[in-house]
């Protein structure tokens, strides 16, 4: 069933169980027929307007906020038609219908795509990708490739890049390169790319509108680039110069007005959500005493606005040492940057793995908020060790108050790059407006319901990978290295090393498996650390999580020296560690940076 075929079966059906089923307005004062008749208005006008907001545009996938945006903005418009029929018909209706059948389309349109969105990144190869190709190999065509790579989400794959080859040898696109500008359309068949994204400070006029004419002629789609970054769509407007498009940047402007409006919306909304968890907390607070009796809370400190310090606070989810273990656990960080991130923590608690998946572990920063240190929607805070290694532009995130959610974690809630959540925190800043808070806010409560819908699948999956069963990896973009080519074509022949550079999605001396995935010819990932480590890292951090539970920092420091010791010996000899088995890790956990707890 296709996107489209799905929204217009939840639009129709939603409408026609408020106006309908319901039986709120009796048959006597408006007939069936008519009902039917302000069923089918209300969907017409909702898929109208969802088209025109871009929704069936193609990949790439609209972000999550601005989905948000556009299925309420046509869900209303549905709503604004049964009630202008009505009137211009002199049909009985309540407002009570009207905005029932308003709340029910978009709040079910809005969950029903954040579970197939969450599916399709829990179930490898049930969420259709686009192939394309970026034609230009400058530094634009450098970030744009970039891009594609931190942002999985985005559902688009890099096929390649065409242009001049000395261009991407200065620009480090060079495993990416696949042939010249003028074998496009030949390149753009035997990649299987449904698109192009052509770089617009790559090509001279003239040389663009002849790439754009034979793309269009062979019935291929066209993606342009701005040439500028971490803008908000909302802020560009193209104008006509002499029939000429020009873009319009506007300028952001934070009204006093505004900035009053968001302190009181995070009051009331603390207030609100206090008083709504409240019973909810005291059950948390209960099980996380009777696992292991300790503390209920964990509280730590933080760097907020304009980098002052304050005590965060969480309802604890990792064993009571975890800060301690954190030091002895650097070596199996499975983010780049300053962050720490692990799959399978080994320091968290069976019900603190419960809160992390429902987000109920935030719930005691709502005193935050109330005291100022924190908003509702913000970057979150981060630890003071780590903002002193963020360079001077990110550290401009700490210009608002930091928030219980955010862009990052809406947008990109399982992404383990670094540049995606640097990239999308100083977009938060930089664009911020009243609006986007809400929009993350709606995004943030799909992001829960959804959470918790498939937890009994997390944890079965989460257990199948403890098993050795796990998921099939994603598929790096762009061509391999010569070596592992040369390994696939002749197995044996020749090893790939530790030097080998390695295309996006794949960290250099790791080789590739050989085969197809889904039918391309790309081959599969092999593995994020060597496999002649893997189970010896398993084991070691087993043990480490029967340390924790043991307070006994002094064997976990042991196992991890020993654990390092044998890894070295053994990857400078080439040779397996004894019983190793090729093994995956496990999908990174959804949306967490394991920084203590």
């Amino acid at each position: 069933m296709t996107q489209l075929t799905a929204d217009v079966t939840v639009v129709a059906f939603g409408w026609f169980a408020v106006l309908v089923l319901s039986n709120i307005t009796a048959t006597f004062k408006r007939s069936d027929g008519g009902s039917l008749l302000m069923v089918a208005v209300a969907t017409l006008v909702t898929m109208a307007i969802m088209r025109r907001r871009g929704l069936y545009a193609g990949r790439p996938a609209l972000p999550r906020t601005e989905e948000i945006s556009a299925v309420f903005v046509a869900s209303l418009g549905g709503a604004s038609a049964v009630a202008v029929l009505a009137a211009f018909l002199d049909w009985h209706i309540g407002a009570w219908e009207i905005l029932l059948g308003w709340f029910v389309v978009f709040s079910t349109r809005t969950l029903v795509r954040g579970l197939l969105r969450a599916l399709a990144a829990e179930i490898p190869g049930i969420g259709q990708e686009e192939r394309v190709l970026i034609v230009g190999t400058g530094d634009e065509a450098r970030q744009i490739a970039d891009l594609i790579a931190d942002h999985p989400e985005s559902r688009l794959t890099l096929a390649g890049v065409v242009g001049n080859l000395a261009v991407a040898e200065r620009s480090g696109l060079t495993e990416h390169w696949i042939g010249p500008v003028g074998r496009l359309v030949e390149l753009m068949r035997q990649r299987g790319a449904t698109g192009a994204i052509v770089t617009a400070t790559g090509f001279r006029g003239d040389q663009f509108r002849a790439i754009t004419r034979e793309l269009f002629t062979a019935g291929y789609d066209v993606h342009l680039t701005t040439g500028v970054s971490r803008m908000g769509q909302g802020r560009f407007d193209v104008r006509s110069l002499a029939h000429e498009p020009i873009v319009m940047m506007a300028r952001t402007r934070t009204r006093r007005a505004e900035l009053v409006a968001k302190r009181a919306i995070d009051i009331v909304g603390a207030l609100a959500a206090l008083a709504l968890f409240s019973p909810i907390m005291v059950l948390v607070a209960l099980a996380i005493w009777l696992e292991d009796r300790g503390s209920v809370t964990y509280t730590s400190l933080r760097a907020g606005r304009r980098g002052e310090l304050f005590p965060m606070h969480k309802f604890r989810s990792m064993v009571a040492n975890a800060d301690a273990l954190k030091a002895q656990m650097q070596a199996v960080n499975e983010r780049n940057g300053p962050l720490f991130k692990m799959s399978n923590d080994p320091r968290i608690t069976r019900v603190g793995r419960i809160i992390r998946e429902t987000s109920l572990d935030e719930v005691p920063q709502l005193i935050n908020v109330l005291k100022g240190d924190m908003s509702l929607v913000g970057p979150r805070p981060c630890l003071p060790e780590e903002l002193a290694v963020f360079d001077d532009e990110l550290k401009d995130r700490s210009a608002v108050r930091p928030g219980i959610t955010g862009l990052w974690q809406v947008e990109a809630r399982s992404n383990a790059s670094f540049n995606a959540y640097r990239r999308l925190d100083l977009h938060y800043v930089e664009n911020w407006s009243l609006g986007l808070d809400l929009r993350i806010l709606l995004a943030t409560v799909e992001q829960v319901v959804v959470s918790v819908a498939l937890l009994p699948l997390r944890f079965v999956r989460r257990s199948a990978g403890a098993d050795g069963i796990t998921p099939a990896p994603r598929a790096p973009s762009g061509p391999l290295p010569a070596r592992v080519q040369a390994a696939q074509a002749n197995p044996g022949s020749v090893a790939p090393t530790m030097d080998d550079p390695a295309p996006t999605g794949r960290p250099s001396g790791i080789p590739a498996v050989a085969g197809p995935l889904a039918g391309s010819p790309i081959p599969a990932t092999a593995h994020l650390r060597p496999p002649s480590v893997s189970v010896s890292l398993d084991a070691v951090l087993a043990e480490i999580a029967d340390a924790a539970q043991d307070d006994r920092p002094d064997v976990v420091i042991d196992l991890r020296q020993r654990s390092l010791a044998r890894r070295a010996a053994h990857l400078d000899t080439g040779a397996s560690l004894p019983g190793a088995v090729d093994q995956r890790p496990p999908a990174v956990e959804r949306g967490r940076t394991n920084t203590g707890d």
